[in-house]
């Protein structure tokens, strides 16, 4: 791609936030006009308008993104009981395009940003990123998922922020998350950070994948205490105006406190060695503790057979007698004229 061709998509992405930013309040159901970029509108499978925002060049992958945000919601929201917003896709062209539109917000793993705020989200091109081995689809759906639960829950904040991951992975069946060995991994070497510490700020590039898989199995962890419906009434109660705490306590009859302390207990009990030792760096350090402790049967077995054969050798030899030289020999060694005594006439009797 030429700077030229650059250029104008970045001018476009502008142009195209400009568009967005300038129906934010309007009604969600009309159509966008944005410069250098081509639209359309599908359905989701509640009846929600999805509308695409992408380059000529795209529209093979936007129509691709298109068949899966039709076909997705999360199971515990009902879009007849939530208001009627359109939400926006945007297929960013470029990295710099990319840059443009999320205002450079977006970490350097990041494939896509969701901003719930103004329903929209922006992704990169599978252009861009089918070296990365992530699926369009499921980002699609992961970004979604946000959308679906800003609106079922009122708004982001109104929820933990481990809740909010949580949810969006778990829904858009994340199974590059899902992975106890990881979870128990981390419980092990202690670099688990604690599910209320997460709701301050989600953990920074290069290593975020644990702090999802935590939070895709707590949220996992809610729902089999009372499947989809006991989240989607957990999400109804917070956009009543209950405290996510008040909630929950009205939904599955504990304090976000005694989730917490749970949650713990329950890590103890499902990840713990039995599933490190499943991975290869559990059968290396199992290989290690058998070396190790082999090592120390050896050298039991050693000092044994060396205490053994010195029983035997003194039992060969009897009592101890004290068979060193008195004062009187010594003294008698040293006289010069015993001769004998000191060897000397060997070579004479020979």
């Amino acid at each position: 791609m030429t700077r030229l061709s650059a250029a104008r998509e970045v001018l476009a992405a502008g142009l195209l936030v400009a568009a967005l930013g300038a129906v934010t309040d309007q009604v969600r159901g009309v159509q966008r006009e944005a410069t250098g970029f081509e639209r359309f509108t599908v359905r989701s499978a509640g009846g929600r308008a999805v509308t695409f925002h992408f380059a000529p060049r795209d529209s093979g992958a936007a129509a691709a993104l298109a068949r899966t945000a039709a076909a997705f919601r999360p199971a515990p929201i009902d879009d007849a009981d939530l208001p009627a917003d359109t939400f926006d896709i945007v297929v960013a062209p470029s990295e710099a395009a990319f840059g443009e539109l999320t205002g450079g917000r977006a970490p350097d793993w990041g494939l896509a940003v969701a901003f719930p705020d103004l329903s929209r989200i922006v992704l990169r091109s599978p252009r861009l990123t089918g070296q990365t081995g992530a699926d369009p689809a499921t980002v699609l759906r992961h970004e979604l998922g946000h959308l679906y639960l800003d609106v079922a829950a009122g708004g982001s904040d109104a929820v933990p922020r481990w809740f909010n991951e949580g949810f969006a992975a778990l829904y858009a069946e994340e199974w590059r998350w899902v992975s106890p060995i990881r979870l128990a991994w981390g419980r092990l070497t202690g670099s688990l950070t604690p599910l209320g510490r997460l709701d301050e700020a989600f953990p920074d590039a290069p290593a975020p994948e644990l702090a999802y898989i935590q939070s895709m199995a707590a949220v996992r962890g809610l729902r089999q205490r009372g499947g989809d419906e006991g989240i989607r009434i957990l999400l109804a109660r917070v956009r009543a105006g209950a405290s996510f705490d008040a909630a929950l306590r009205a939904t599955y009859g504990m304090t976000l406190g005694q989730f917490y302390a749970d949650w713990e207990a329950e890590l103890g009990r499902e990840y713990g060695w039995a599933v490190a030792l499943t991975d290869e760096r559990g059968l290396w350090v199992l290989l290690a503790v058998l070396v190790a402790f082999g090592y120390l049967l050896r050298r039991r077995g050693v000092r044994r057979e060396i205490d053994r054969l010195r029983r035997r050798e003194d039992a060969s030899l009897g009592d101890p007698v004290d068979h060193s030289l008195g004062v009187e020999e010594w003294e008698r060694y040293w006289e010069h004229e015993d001769d004998a005594w000191q060897g000397e006439d060997r070579d004479a009797s020979l």
